[in-house]
């Protein structure tokens, strides 16, 4: 139980605790030899055990002194009790021997899985245990996602982007516009006939036409002039009675840094705001889903007051949570465990609970167990919680403390986005194409590789304009030279990609920089080969690179991702026959049919598959 808590000490260690009993002893014994060397051994012996055990007890801080620390500072469990109050199992609370938390050591012991949530009431410590988990998991790359002006996100280290102030043009992907509408604009149950479906289905429809709000705007009302069929008329009003909440005439292409806090800060008409910040929340978790198994690898992702979004059963963030994997951390915090009841939090292993009261969220502790039931009902103080989602819950529950709460805070640092860094209103797009460095930038984007399309998809969203126009500039002069000089090559791949969750099956180009170890192509593969096995309901567990083993894991299936740019493919001959004892099937993924042909040869017993036959393969 207390594998992952070591109890905090001060400097001196444990050699030095007996060296100075044992010097202490030793001196009694020289003064007491001349008298009796019987006397002088016992007595020695009798004050070294005394001063060991004082000082050993010294060494050890004081739960006082003890500053912004998790501990472990009881264990609940069923004790059978037969005296005169009755006979029968109790639930007693036990003090025990106080342990300091190792956050991440704590995750690696339940299985990898760094997803959390965190589930409190106000002013029972929620908010400082976030902080102190934020400031505790080893991400390099932290985005904290903040809805409430009294928190102190912003003041954690992290440069801060007010999202009123930088609203995102959100027309680079209409199906993440649809998304995030009926997530910030839930259907109520009395508006007759109209469907979130139908919703969704016509906002996606008129963002496809729209390259801003000003279309948006004007596309919606030439449909509802022309449209007479009552359901669909009814489901472009409601679009058209809550688009002033979200519109914006002016708004930014940009990235999200890696390491961020995007505070939804609201102001006067609160209900008005939190809706607008719910859509463009939402918004950047769709895009920001997408980069979980590239670019924002080793990120960790903190969604405060979840609620506000999972709620609407319409949100990303069941679906990112179960993406991010191996690949990262989430931390989803909400004051009751019922609002974040399903997907969401059934994708966290580490559920931590403080203190809950209300029948909806105590039946939900009561489906885990009675006696967590028990803790999280009654038996916690401030600062104090447990984790409902450990192993075993029906033999013991461990009651966990926030210390002394005091987390490190600083000034705020603000980001500042403007139109013409961002390429907005103002230039023209001729203008804008003329001030790129393309093979500077092509260079950064090939740190994900990638086709004409995605290339020219990645210019528009940063520069403005057509990603059309972009390819054609890419295919004709850019890549061309590149390849020439041998900077990036380029790989035939028989592609598969997800579009609203259904396969989109083409042969692509891939460019990738030459020298890279492993190649930009491979982890292509990489993820493609994660996106279509997790589509088919397999969990893919993405290994890291040169620690011989296969590059994706699951439970009965090893894909090993072969490029064809090596010499010599024997080298993973070893894998297959060890992951075969243990009873797992090596399945060998290669980008074409030409590449297949040299690995069916070699490996005439093992599945060779490109990614259009993994998707139409039965696993």
């Amino acid at each position: 139980m207390m594998e992952a808590f070591s109890r905090p000490r001060r400097k001196h260690g444990r050699v030095a605790v007996v060296s100075v009993a044992g010097l202490f002893a030793l001196l009694v014994a020289i003064l007491l030899i001349p008298v009796s060397l019987v006397g002088a051994v016992i007595t020695s012996w009798i004050i070294f055990c005394i001063v060991l055990s004082i000082l050993w007890r010294a060494q050890f801080v004081s739960p006082q002194k003890i500053q912004n620390e998790i501990l472990a500072i009881a264990d609940v469990k069923l004790t059978w009790h037969e005296d005169e109050s009755g006979r029968g199992w109790q639930k007693d609370r036990e003090t025990i021997y106080e342990g300091k938390m190792d956050i991440n050591e704590y995750l690696e012991r339940k299985g990898h899985n760094r997803i959390i949530a965190v589930m409190g009431a106000s002013r029972s410590g929620k908010s400082q245990l976030v902080y102190k988990l934020i400031q505790s998991l080893s991400e390099e790359k932290k985005i904290i996602f903040m809805f409430k002006a009294t928190d102190d996100y912003t003041r954690l280290g992290y440069p801060t982007l007010y999202i009123h102030k930088a609203v995102p043009n959100v027309f680079i992907s209409p199906e993440a516009v649809a998304r995030a509408f009926i997530t910030a604009f839930p259907i109520s149950a009395s508006m007759q006939g109209i469907t979130a479906s139908t919703v969704r289905g016509q906002v996606k429809q008129i963002a496809e036409k729209s390259k801003n709000w000003q279309d948006f705007k004007k596309i919606l009302e030439d449909m509802l002039k022309s449209e007479s069929e009552s359901i669909t008329k009814g489901a472009l009003k409601f679009i058209q009675n809550n688009l002033p909440i979200i519109y914006r005439e002016n708004v930014l292409n940009y990235e999200l840094p890696n390491t961020c806090v995007v505070d939804f800060e609201g102001s006067e008409n609160t209900e008005v705001d939190m809706q607008f910040f719910k859509f463009y929340a939402e918004f950047l978790l769709n895009q920001l889903s997408k980069e979980v198994w590239n670019k924002r690898q080793n990120t960790l992702f903190v969604i405060d007051e979840a609620h506000l979004l999972t709620k609407s059963g319409f949100s990303i963030i069941p679906e990112m949570s179960a993406l991010i994997g191996a690949k990262g951390s989430m931390i989803l915090a909400s004051q009751r465990i019922a609002d974040l009841r399903g997907q969401a939090l059934d994708n966290c292993k580490t559920q931590f609970s403080f203190k809950q009261s209300g029948k909806e969220n105590l039946d939900e502790v009561s489906a885990i167990s009675d006696l967590f039931h028990q803790v999280v009902a009654q038996m916690l103080s401030t600062y104090e919680f447990t984790d409902i989602g450990q192993d075993r819950p029906d033999q013991y529950v461990i009651i966990y403390r926030l210390q002394n709460p005091k987390p490190k805070l600083y000034s705020v640092k603000e980001i500042t986005i403007n139109n013409n860094d961002s390429k907005g209103k103002g230039s023209s797009e001729e203008e804008r194409k003329e001030d790129i460095d393309y093979q500077k930038v092509i260079f950064e984007f090939l740190s994900q590789a990638g086709n004409i399309q995605d290339l020219g998809k990645r210019f528009a969203e940063r520069y403005g304009g057509e990603g059309e126009n972009y390819r054609l500039t890419l295919y004709r002069k850019t890549l061309p030279m590149l390849l020439k000089l041998e900077k990036i090559d380029v790989k035939e791949v028989n592609n598969v990609k997800f579009v609203n969750d259904k396969p989109d099956i083409k042969d692509t180009k891939i460019y990738f920089r030459n020298g890279e170890n492993p190649s930009g192509l491979h982890t292509y593969l990489v993820n493609r080969t994660a996106d279509v096995i997790y589509h088919k309901g397999i969990n893919p567990k993405i290994q890291p690179s040169g620690i011989s083993t296969a590059d994706i894991e699951s439970d009965k299936y090893v894909f090993e991702i072969e490029t064809g740019l090596k010499n010599d493919i024997s080298d993973i001959k070893d894998r297959i026959a060890y992951y075969q004892k243990q009873g797992k099937e090596t399945i060998i993924i290669v980008p074409n049919q030409s590449e297949k042909k040299k690995y069916v040869e070699k490996y005439p017993d093992v599945k060779v598959l490109t990614l259009p036959e993994l998707q139409e393969e039965k696993l």
